[in-house]
Formats: structure tokens, sequence, C-alpha cells
């Protein structure tokens, strides 16, 4: 397949427009246009991840955060600038899905959901950053500590994505959840409003937990890299299908 073929499926699952204002989602090195015949998916393309595409000798690597938020004034030895140099001395096309995979069904935060076992799924809101989280409910309800556990099994919490907890109440019975992968704390109030017990996402600040208990939420950091993962790897396993004769990779940690 051509990378523009490849192109119109990825911006079908997610649609660059669908993507937060300023977020620099799509096509970010073009490679040399050859056909693609391997792609590669990460969630940081990183020098380390550039290199194990190369190894891995993929035309395309997918990743979820953008490499190149900025404009690039010169190329120097920061990782930026040495993912940038790997990329193009291998002719390795870039693409990100950020915000709009977030956003997007079957995305980061719908499989987020389904790792953790929630049932009648559904986008917090409709529009802007509250579009990407997702609200739903447990089988039955079960005590915090008990389902602490199971985030922390179901997304392999550990290292940098080790799960913190904000509620001093380990007993108390929760049955509504909301999550979102990554940065999602500035939704507290929104994700209150719609019923919530519990709120799934990560980098959250000391103050933030301290907001949340005080409102009576148990707000749960289970990691950047654990809450968005998952949604990458599901890339690795649908892609196949709607790329005939493309493999498709993991090339990141």
């Amino acid at each position: 397949m051509t990378l523009d073929q490849v192109l119109i499926i990825l911006r079908k699952l997610a649609p660059e427009d669908t993507a937060l204002p300023n977020d620099p989602v799509g096509l970010l090195l073009p490679g040399d246009g050859q056909n693609i015949t391997k792609i590669g998916v990460c969630l940081d393309a990183t020098p380390e991840t550039a290199e194990q595409a190369v190894l891995a000798g993929v035309q395309l690597v997918i990743a979820h955060h953008p490499l190149i938020y900025q404009p690039l004034k010169r190329l120097g030895a920061d990782p930026v600038s040495r993912a940038v140099t790997i990329f193009v001395q291998a002719s390795i096309s870039l693409y990100a899905m950020h915000t709009n995979w977030d956003r997007a069904a079957g995305g980061i935060n719908d499989t987020l959901a389904e790792c953790l076992e929630l049932t009648g799924t559904r986008p917090l809101g409709t529009e802007g950053i509250a579009a990407l989280p997702r609200i739903g409910d447990l089988a039955s309800p079960r005590p915090l500590a008990d389902f602490a556990r199971f985030v922390e099994s179901a997304l392999g919490c550990a290292g940098t994505s080790t799960l913190r907890v904000g509620s001093t109440d380990m007993t108390h019975m929760i049955s509504r959840v909301a999550v979102c992968g990554g940065a999602g704390a500035e939704l507290v109030e929104a994700v209150m409003a719609a019923g919530a017990d519990v709120y799934v996402t990560s980098d959250v600040r000391h103050h933030e937990f301290c907001d949340a208990q005080s409102r009576g939420l148990a707000l749960l950091d289970a990691g950047h890299g654990a809450t968005e993962t998952p949604g990458m790897w599901i890339l690795v396993r649908t892609l196949p299908d709607l790329l005939p004769g493309v493999e498709v990779v993991w090339v990141g940690d």
C-alpha cells in the first residue's frame, strides 16, 4: 500500500480535525513516499523507538504523542533532534495520533474502559476536552480497595506507572467509573457531575488529589504510560485487518 492509502485509513479511525486545538497530530515526517509493507506502533517516538523502527525494517511509525510540538530551528543532540535524524536518515515516515485517538471510537479511552471491564461506556461530554474521557459502570459495586487492586493488575501499573490512590476510605463502595488516558485531572468537576464514584487518569498533582478527596471523589493515578499504552497496542491487533498485506509491530518500550 502507498503511504497515502494508509493515511486515508488512519484518518477515518481518528479524524485529525477532532484533535484538541494546537495539538500537532498527523504526518510529521513524510519519509520518501515508498510503499508501506511494515508499520511500527509506539507511545513515544524517542531515539530508542526510532532505532527499534530501523532494526524492524518499518517504513512508517505511528506514535501517540507528537514528536515535534514546536518548529525545530536546528538539529542538535537533544532527544527530539536525535529521533528526527534517525527517522529522516532511514526514510521512515512518522504519524501522530494523539487527542484525536483519545477521543475516537475504539481509541485510547474506549480501550481503557474495556480494560477495566466497564459497561454502558459513553463519552463524558461532546465538545472539547470533555469529549475525551469515558464513563461507565462496573458489573456490580465493589470496595475501592478491591477496584484499585484490579486497576493495578489490569493495567500493569509498575515503575513510572505505579498506582497512586487519592482517598482515605478504601472501603467505600463504587459502581460508576470515569477514565481518561494521560493527564485528565482538570475534569474532576465534570466527572463528578456525571455521577462517577472514582476517576482513573494520570499525572495527578498533590493539590488535585486533595481537592477531589474533599469533594468525595476517589482519584486513581495509574500512570501516563499504563493508561495510554493499551489503546496503542489495539492498533497492532486491528490495523492488519484494515491494511491487507501490511505487517504491524510494536516498536516502543
